[in-house]
């Protein structure tokens, strides 16, 4: 299988996001880019202070509810 059509399939659709048509469409990637920052800046903070999140029983339980038993 080439490469090459799965390559020009990428810059297309890099090229839309660096020059969308419409105003709506600059906006979607503002806060898209905005959100990757946001998420790049998370991920170092977590990284370099040696920061791991702890997931048990409870927190799911607290996130999602009680399990319910057949």
């Amino acid at each position: 299988m080439s490469q090459r059509p799965l390559i020009e399939t990428l810059a297309a659709f890099l090229g839309a996001g660096l020059r969308p048509p419409t105003a709506l469409a600059r906006a979607i990637v503002v806060v898209l880019a905005a959100k990757l920052v946001a998420v790049a800046a998370m991920s170092v903070y977590f990284h370099f202070a040696n920061q791991r999140v702890v997931v048990d029983a409870a927190a799911i339980g607290r996130l999602l509810g009680p399990a319910s038993l057949p």
